[in-house]
């Protein structure tokens, strides 16, 4: 396989002017290239019209401008849509759009597989291949905007979008390249986000976590709990496991009360495994007092072993934290008639691939 060209979107924003003096181009030149990387979304060099032919065509034989090639879209009936998106290096990825309350989710891939062995979870099936980059995990949040520019979703108009970062793989694995997207998402010259419409969902990379807590930018945070004693968690999530609940809550609440923002703790509900009123009871002695909130999460029906809570399964447990007094929000993924867990899609395309 011949050896890949950087994406000139992993680039900062504001290395784009020096970018251009180097190459003996006026400065405000980094400032149309930005404008054509960012906000235009640019895929092709001969869409960005404005600048000599010349520098595009030194460009080009520096950087690769478009790091994704999409390759499906599903879409469910509820509004959200899937997407698979292979990479220059032939592997695959996913991204998603959720139609929310009041504005579209986008839900980014920070990895191609898992390194974090979560039982429920389909990505983690193929264990880690590689992590993205800049580019990589910038790119997908373009593509999805052109994506509903170009066809807008039912009822949502131009109400904007929010990012998560709850695709595949740990974003807090993948540290650098993740904080470099967030840098491109919320400054001026790149699509200029508030920092408020960005989250991250971890699985509870501790290092990660405490560098989390020198990022600059005060993005969300949802930390997926699943298991409210050492042992269970360990056996749903063999990897996070092995740092204990207190330590990840803990630094949950230092990073809530740094940042300022409510922490959610996500808890994924599997029927029979962790969804009985006693697991209630503990999950809501750990989150008691603190500066979090719960979200309830039915798992995604991926085969195997495990099935989601049955709704009424679902609703005593909520009840159960309201009797110790913590709120919980019921949380549905969408998407059944779909690919949508986390996964499924890229699976089944590997899957088709091998027979």
């Amino acid at each position: 396989m011949p050896t890949r060209k950087p994406l000139l979107r992993d680039l900062a924003p504001d290395a784009l002017p020096t970018l251009m003096t180097a190459a003996g181009e006026p400065a405000y030149r980094g400032g149309q290239l930005a404008d054509w990387l960012f906000r235009r979304s640019a895929v092709a060099w001969d869409e960005m019209t404005n600048l000599p032919r010349k520098l595009r065509t030194s460009l080009a034989e520096r950087y690769d401008l478009a790091g994704l090639a999409p390759v499906e879209r599903q879409v469910s009936t509820g509004g959200t849509r899937k997407y698979l998106f292979h990479l220059a290096d032939g592997h695959a990825i996913e991204s998603v759009v959720i139609p929310m309350e009041s504005h579209l989710t986008f839900c980014i891939s920070s990895q191609v597989g898992c390194a974090m062995a979560c039982s429920f979870c389909a990505t983690a099936r193929g264990g880690l291949v590689r992590n993205l980059s800049r580019g990589e995990i910038v790119e997908q949040a373009l593509r999805l905007a052109a994506d509903i520019d170009s066809e807008p979703v039912p009822g949502y108009g131009d109400r904007g979008y929010n990012i998560v970062f709850m695709g595949m793989g740990e974003p807090l694995d993948n540290y650098d390249e993740v904080a470099g997207a967030i840098e491109t998402f919320t400054v001026e010259d790149g699509l200029g986000m508030s920092a408020r419409r960005i989250q991250i969902s971890t699985s509870g990379h501790a290092d990660g976590l405490k560098r989390l807590l020198t990022l600059p930018q005060p993005v969300g945070l949802t930390l997926s709990v699943n298991g409210c004693t050492q042992e269970l968690r360990r056996k749903l999530m063999p990897v996070p496991g092995r740092t204990p609940l207190k330590e990840i809550l803990d630094l949950g609440e230092r990073y809530a009360r740094a940042k300022r923002r409510t922490v959610t703790i996500a808890y994924v509900m599997i029927d029979g495994v962790n969804d009985a009123d006693d697991q209630a009871l503990l999950l809501a002695d750990l989150v008691r007092n603190r500066p979090f909130k719960v979200n309830l999460i039915p798992m995604n029906a991926i085969g195997g072993r495990f099935r989601p809570s049955p709704p009424r399964r679902l609703l005593a447990f909520q009840a159960a934290l309201a009797g110790r007094g913590v709120r919980s929000f019921v949380r549905i993924s969408g998407g059944d008639d779909i690919d949508a867990a986390c996964g499924q899609l890229r699976n089944r395309r590997r899957e088709k691939k091998s027979r």
